[in-house]
């Protein structure tokens, strides 16, 4: 379904596209896939959208509509986005230099949403499950780029992909699983990015109205890279990695797939406190207040909202099984790659982690980094208005709730 804006808004993902305006133009358009998934009355659905992240503040009452259309359980339903940074604004929780959202665009892309829930149901026919793993160079950990000396840091380079194969033998669907941000160009024009390169020439090549879904992993840390530095640049730059990105999808689907154990559809969903370091007082808020630029914004929202700071955010935990061997594991915010890696090891890879899933609240950092600093655990609160950074406990603290959890 495309969801591309139909009138020039904001633009969202970079604090310097807070004094752009409204883009200027479009590069690759943006669209939901949509997969509906459906055992005998049981029903669940997976939305992957060419959106920065779907708003918190949106996405409860989204679920009750659908739920309330379709008849699927709202725990059954993964918002999920493929967080590029060259689409609108979804949420009106954050700060304005993460983008100001456009009341009248996010209800209207709402709607094409729900009614391609309905496309998809009238077109389900029956598959199997196949999964390959495959390589991309792609990510590098942008982290470790900028340290004296580089230090390449951890990264996620398996690139998963999930084949859903009709009765004739024809792929009715491909989800492509990897870790990676979709943020080459800044430039002020809207763009599905290197994913929606790659999924459109997937599609394409594959034929027979295919539908290829990025599932986008724990990126937090992981942008674009060469190997040495991150990759930044214009249009042609982003072809040309969706294309790169493209040749390692198809490289993945032509080797042998491994066919996966077929289950009742699944699913399941917790919630875990993650605690803060400390909440802001208003004597200093008062102060900060006149600073210019984001701190000052920041402060003014938390002066605001100041009797009701919560001590903890809640991570919501939404597992969805699709195989014996295969489940996503849908999280709402920026999670860095090392608890995507975490989830890999302690589930031996049958679980697939995903970011940016039923909302967002920001990142969540690891002890080490907040130890060293940085923007992932410190400069990003601001933006995301958050009312202090974590507490150092919370990398201990979400690998507990996902043992357990996954367990």
């Amino acid at each position: 379904m495309d969801i591309t804006p139909e009138k020039p808004i904001p633009l969202a993902g970079f604090a310097v596209r807070s004094e752009l305006g409204a883009f200027e133009g479009v590069s690759h358009r943006l669209f939901a896939r949509i997969f509906v998934f459906v055992t005998g009355e049981v029903k669940a659905v997976l939305i992957s959208a060419d959106l920065l992240w779907w708003g918190s503040d949106r996405v409860p009452a989204l679920k009750q509509r659908i739920h309330e259309r379709y008849g699927i359980a709202e725990a059954a339903i993964l918002l999920h986005s493929t967080h590029t940074h060259s689409g609108p604004q979804t949420s009106s929780l954050f700060t304005s230099y993460l983008g100001v959202m456009d009341e009248n665009y996010v209800a209207s892309m709402e709607n094409i949403v729900i009614e391609g829930i309905n496309a998809a149901l009238l077109s389900a026919e029956s598959v199997r499950i196949e999964q390959g793993s495959g390589y991309s160079p792609l990510g590098i950990n942008r982290r470790g780029v900028v340290k004296s000396p580089p230090d390449i840091g951890p990264v996620d380079h398996e690139l998963r992909v999930i084949r859903f194969v009709k009765v004739d033998g024809s792929t009715k669907g491909l989800l492509v699983h990897y870790a990676c941000h979709p943020v080459i160009t800044r430039e002020n024009l809207v763009s599905s990015e290197y994913i929606g390169v790659a999924m459109a020439s997937v599609e394409q090549i594959v034929g027979g109205g295919t539908v290829a879904a990025f599932l986008q992993g724990t990126c937090g840390d992981i942008n674009p890279g060469d190997g040495e530095q991150v990759i930044r640049g214009n249009n042609e730059v982003v072809k040309q990695v969706g294309t790169d990105f493209a040749k390692c999808i198809l490289e993945t689907i032509v080797r042998p797939m491994r066919h996966l154990t077929p289950c009742h559809l699944q699913w399941r969903k917790t919630s875990v406190d993650l605690p803060l370091k400390s909440l802001p007082e208003r004597s200093q808020l008062e102060i900060t207040a006149r600073s210019p630029g984001v701190l000052g914004e920041w402060s003014s929202l938390m002066l605001a909202r100041l009797e009701r700071l919560p001590p903890s955010i809640p991570l919501e935990l939404t597992e969805l099984k699709l195989g014996e061997e295969l489940s996503l594991l849908g999280m709402n915010a920026e999670v860095v790659v090392d608890y995507g890696l975490y989830i890999k090891q302690i589930t031996k890879g049958t679980v697939l982690p995903i970011g940016y899933t039923n909302g967002m609240f920001g990142y969540i950092p690891t002890s080490q980094q907040l130890m060293e600093g940085g923007y992932e655990p410190y400069e990003s609160t601001l933006y995301f208005a958050m009312a202090s950074s974590f507490d150092s406990t919370v990398e201990a603290t979400v690998k507990e709730a996902l043992l357990k959890f996954l367990s």
